[in-house]
């Protein structure tokens, strides 16, 4: 631990004492505080002391109280260390210090400032003299990634790290709504003589997997089959249900796959366009999910904790990644979810450009040599009511869910567009409002439904602005006699049962991917989604639909 983080750990441990003038404290107290011995604390107050940090008057004789006198606001000497940190090229002690975290909200700001100089594009030195300056993007993260084997991801920013590490068989182009080629090149249906459905892929050749590894059918098939698992052989991956249309899988030879359907399956490029379906080695390594391998644009460089890098695959199939590096910092101490809304846009990624939504002040900062291009995601937040209980659920009562849509829509306590918030949904995916029906005004609620003396509990999870969308809808609910209760819980623990049998209402996320059939199937059509683990057990069946005319051959297009 450095000089500068013992004093802050020193001074917020003597803090509630009071401060001013000085304060008394023995060798023992202080080495509590610092976690170390006696002897260490005395090196540790002479390098503060040094620097003129602190003024140390000691006791005279074993036990006697010394007198300490902390010079140095803790806010002040931390960005200042940052700064001489990123001036002499040190980012990652720079990061390391800003972990600490600043005692207020202009300390906060002023730091995030002090980053933004070492975030963003950047062109550097190349570790090898013999080629140029590298291309290098850095941007920073309010939270940890989490599992980035693709069977398992289910969070935004996991998912989008899974496209540039992995490929698939077939990837969705959106703007011309077709299926086109990935690691497969060539792929056709064909029926058995008892009428059903297999298909064969013809795989791309020389295509290499990070660690150097050639890809086989071998691996796409292992793929599948792990997906497709109900848990004899591994864990059982959250989207499993939606593969079991899949009868059976296998390499015909090196580079044929087939697949072997139960009954048609109108979606099947759908499930192997997915993030899910990423292909992986055959075979995976036991710390696959934190250092994972694929054969995608770009490969894992570098893990940490609170770090990741990736750099451009060299011997990717398809045409290389135009930058060079690409490097993600998790930095909590940027984000604040209780700010006002409009400071959001700028606490939540430590005020730089590099964001998730639309910022209205941004696009006068970018300097004239940038062109900006904004890609908002297609997604929504929404609330799920856990109706497990069926009859005994409070959202059996007809009054109290008019209550919850008026509220949300046409409540005293309106809920405005701003930061990362945007307007009202209609729909899970905001391709699909144009086709949406007028939905009529919830009405206003009588007399007698402000009476409720209810309590509910609300569970989301921290990030993302939850923490300042949940309180709202807690102020708004009061009024008619609800008391939301607020539980943040980690995200892997949303839907354990202990969660569900505690939770009345969901705030959550959708993203959506490219092909929003896939979406929709993910969320509507898994049994493990976050909407069917809220819907009595048993209540729901479902069957997909084919196309009618589907051909039976759908070869890669020229070119």
């Amino acid at each position: 631990m450095r000089l500068e983080e013992h004093y802050l750990k020193l001074y917020r441990g003597l803090q509630p004492r009071g401060l001013d003038g000085g304060t008394e404290a023995t060798l023992a107290e202080l080495a509590g505080l610092l976690h170390c011995t006696e002897r260490n604390v005395k090196l540790l107050l002479r390098g503060m002391q040094a620097r003129d940090w602190i003024r140390w008057a000691p006791g005279r004789g074993r036990g006697n109280r010394s007198r300490l006198e902390l010079r140095s606001e803790p806010d002040r000497l931390l960005l200042e260390q940052v700064k001489d940190r990123l001036a002499h090229g040190r980012l990652r002690e720079a990061v390391a210090l800003a972990e600490q975290g600043t005692d207020t909200p202009d300390g906060r700001r002023q730091l995030a400032e002090l980053l933004q100089e070492a975030f963003g594009y950047r062109r550097e030195a190349s570790p090898d003299e013999k080629q140029g300056p590298m291309e290098v993007l850095r941007f920073p993260s309010y939270r940890q990634l989490g599992s980035l084997d693709p069977a398992y991801a289910i969070r935004r920013t996991e998912l989008h790290m899974i496209r540039q590490l992995f490929d698939t068989l077939v990837r969705y182009d959106r703007e011309t709504d077709r299926f086109l080629p990935g690691l497969a090149h060539h792929w056709e249906r064909v029926a058995d003589e008892g009428g059903r459905e297999r298909w064969i892929f013809a795989l791309q050749k020389h295509v290499r997997f990070h660690n150097g590894n050639p890809f086989t059918a071998r691996d796409a098939a292992y793929t599948l089959e792990r997906l497709r698992d109900r848990g004899q052989h591994h864990a059982v991956s959250p989207y499993a249900p939606l593969y079991q249309g899949l009868e059976a899988v296998a390499a015909l030879d090196e580079f044929r796959l087939e697949i072997r359907l139960r009954e048609p399956l109108g979606p099947l490029l759908g499930l192997l366009a997915s993030p899910a379906a990423s292909i992986v080695p055959a075979g995976l390594t036991a710390d696959f999910a934190f250092r994972p391998v694929g054969s995608g644009p770009f490969r894992l460089a570098e893990r940490e904790s609170r770090f990741l890098a990736l750099e451009a695959f060299a011997d990717y199939y398809k045409r290389r990644a135009h930058l060079d590096r690409v490097e993600m910092w998790c930095l909590p101490s940027t984000y604040d979810g209780n700010e006002a809304a409009g400071a959001e846009d700028e606490a939540e990624l430590g005020g730089l450009n590099f964001r998730h939504f639309s910022s209205s002040h941004e696009s006068g900062r970018l300097q004239e040599h940038w062109l900006e291009e904004t890609n908002i995601d297609r997604g929504c937040k929404f609330i799920a009511l856990n109706w497990r209980s069926g009859a005994s659920s409070p959202w059996a009562d007809a009054g109290l869910r008019e209550l919850l849509a008026y509220v949300l829509r046409n409540g005293p306590v309106r809920l405005e567009p701003d930061g990362n918030r945007g307007p009202l949904a209609n729909r899970l995916i905001r391709d699909l409002e144009a086709d949406a029906p007028d939905i009529a005004s919830p009405r206003a609620p009588d007399r007698k439904v402000r009476g409720y003396r209810l309590t509910l509990r609300l569970v989301t999870y921290a990030g993302a602005g939850h923490e300042r969308d949940a309180a709202w809808l807690q102020r708004a609910l009061a009024p008619y006699g609800i008391r939301l209760e607020l539980s943040f819980v980690p995200y892997e623990a949303l839907f354990e049962e202990a969660t569900l049998a505690e939770a009345d209402l969901y705030l959550l996320e959708q993203p959506v991917h490219e092909d929003a059939e896939w979406t929709l199937l993910a969320l509507l059509a898994n049994a493990n989604s976050p909407v069917r683990r809220c819907l009595p057990r048993g209540c729901v069946k479902w069957r997909v639909v084919c196309a009618p005319n589907l051909p039976g051959s759908l070869p890669a297009p020229a070119g």
